[in-house]
């Protein structure tokens, strides 16, 4: 690893619906607790923040007040409204999001940079080289990666800081990007001081 201020985290979708007692939480439960990934993300973070790495969160949020952006959210989100604004299924996973944390704003797509400020985030902090964690490996994280790197970043993924359905789609994405386990990038992040 080299210099750490044009490394970034970024956290996509670490909410309470992914995490807690939702629909779609049960979708991922399975990997979600064998890989233990609420752990090995807040340890992750901890590591990440106290050495200087930006960490970027990146929620999906369903709000109907801003009509233009809502009619370009997928569909199957506003089906199960698993995202809905001002409720709990949107708020951070408890110990996730600290307040030095960047905020990406005006997501409408699985793919992060859909309608968003990502891009401009990245570039306004000079970041060549983006770490995914969170959710899932196969549509929001998978899809957000192949955009960035189309765009001349260098995307790892985490592997043990997502997850999806199961583990054979976890394998698929993993074997198609270059990715990382928490150890090992702990382990970098260490070098550097």
């Amino acid at each position: 690893m080299s210099d750490n201020s044009k490394i970034a985290i970024l956290v996509v979708e670490f909410q309470k619906t992914w995490t807690e007692r939702s629909f779609f939480h049960k979708l991922i439960k399975k990997e979600y607790e064998s890989k233990n990934v609420y752990q090995n993300t807040k340890q992750l973070l901890e590591v990440a923040r106290k050495n200087g790495l930006k960490v970027i969160q990146s929620p999906f949020i369903l709000d109907k007040s801003d009509k233009a952006r809502y009619k370009r959210i997928p569909f199957f989100p506003k089906l199960f409204g698993q995202f809905t604004a001002n409720t709990w299924r949107t708020e951070y996973t408890e110990g996730i999001f600290d307040k030095s944390d960047i905020e990406v704003r005006g997501r409408y797509g699985f793919d992060n940079t859909k309608g968003s400020n990502l891009q401009n985030i990245l570039e306004e902090n000079n970041i060549a080289k983006i770490y995914f964690i969170g959710f899932t490996t196969d549509h929001c994280v998978a899809e957000t990666m192949h955009t960035l790197i189309s765009d001349g970043y260098e995307c790892i993924l985490v592997s043990d800081c997502t997850a999806t359905r199961n583990s054979k789609l976890q394998k698929k994405i993993e074997d198609k990007c270059q990715s990382i386990t928490s150890k090992q990038l702990i382990d970098e992040i260490d070098k550097l001081v």
